[in-house]
């Protein structure tokens, strides 16, 4: 059995994509998803998967663009399965929202899968991230100091029903499993661009696997994201028992206790500052960097009070044993001290 269909059959029986599911493959024409799309038509038959196909055209290589949407399409007709397509304009989302092109890309693609995945009836989209993509996540996260969460790369499946059934299936063998059938895909112009963050460490990896034990460091690299994966669910598993019950909704923000979280692992404080603070980031971006995550450890475990600024957007403020998180008010950064108060007693920290 080829590693595609293995990945497959094991995602319904783990109960990742379970038997019987309404999926909406995420298809771009590329060779990871058009490796996706034939593979769950092959094991749709036996397992009994009911499959929509959905693309997004980016607006970024416009008539390269449509020639994707029109190769996708006809592939989907050929399979006989029903298709779904979006135009949106990444370039703009990107403007609009302060966000690079790669994350303003990806906003727009998740927000269109999301409203093909209701227009399809479909309660799982299903994604062709693959091993390379993990590998290329970890060392992007590396670069910008990302936490356990952002380390252990692309998780699995999401909370929003997006799953990546590809992920232990590499480049060569989804390469191989094309060639096999004789199935075309469309390459992306765009992939060349090294003003994209991600198109540059695809070529410093592609650079150290054709070095001297370069495919060593490659696989060592593997095992490593693999133990941070089961780390991350671990914590996960901890942040939802100890952390996220403690939490309460407040009219302005969310408050918890700070003894909770300063006696918590410093991974699992990263992991909870993130969780807590993310309903109130912008849209596409983490609600704090990793400088300013740091920094709200160092407070935390300072144990005084303190109100700190995360990317002037998100108060954190200690007033005795509650810590509080919530967007900033209007006005002035920082509020004038009060020397009649207690908050002459108070660091006031920013970015």
């Amino acid at each position: 059995m080829d590693p595609i269909r293995v990945a497959l059959v094991g995602a319904a029986e783990t109960g990742l994509i379970p038997p019987g599911s309404t999926i909406l493959l995420a298809v771009s024409g590329g060779a990871d998803s058009m490796a996706l799309l034939y593979g769950a038509a092959e094991a749709a038959k036996e397992i009994g998967w009911r499959l929509s196909v959905a693309h997004v055209h980016h607006g970024w290589r416009p008539k390269e663009g449509d020639r994707d949407l029109a190769f996708v399409a006809d592939h989907a007709r050929r399979l006989e399965i029903p298709f779904f397509s979006r135009r949106v304009d990444a370039r703009r989302a990107a403007k609009e929202l302060g966000l690079s092109p790669e994350a303003g890309a990806r906003q727009v693609r998740y927000r269109a899968l999301a409203e093909m995945a209701a227009e399809s009836g479909a309660a799982i989209v299903a994604t062709a991230h693959q091993h390379e993509d993990a590998v290329e996540s970890h060392v992007l996260a590396r670069e910008r100091q990302g936490g356990l969460a952002a380390l252990a790369g692309p998780r699995e499946s999401r909370a929003d029903g997006v799953v990546r059934p590809l992920l232990s299936v590499s480049r060569s063998e989804i390469l191989q499993f094309l060639a096999e059938r004789g199935i075309a895909f469309r390459r992306d112009a765009t992939n060349g661009d090294l003003r994209l963050a991600r198109n540059r460490v695809r070529r410093t990896l592609a650079q150290l696997r054709e070095s001297p034990g370069g495919e060593d460091s490659l696989r060592a690299m593997a095992l490593e994201i693999a133990r941070l994966g089961v780390e991350r669910r671990l914590l996960e598993t901890e942040y939802e028992a100890r952390i996220a019950p403690a939490a309460r909704i407040d009219t302005e923000g969310i408050v918890i206790g700070a003894a909770l979280l300063a006696g918590s692992s410093e991974e699992l404080q990263r992991l909870s500052l993130a969780r807590l603070a993310g309903p109130f980031a912008r849209p596409g971006k983490p609600p704090m960097t990793g400088r300013e995550r740091e920094r709200l450890l160092a407070l935390l475990a300072a144990g005084g009070d303190f109100r700190f600024e995360a990317g002037r957007r998100i108060r954190f403020e200690r007033r005795g044993e509650m810590l509080s998180i919530r967007p900033r008010a209007p006005g002035p950064v920082y509020d004038s001290p009060d020397r009649n108060s207690r908050r002459d007693k108070k660091r006031e920290v920013g970015p």
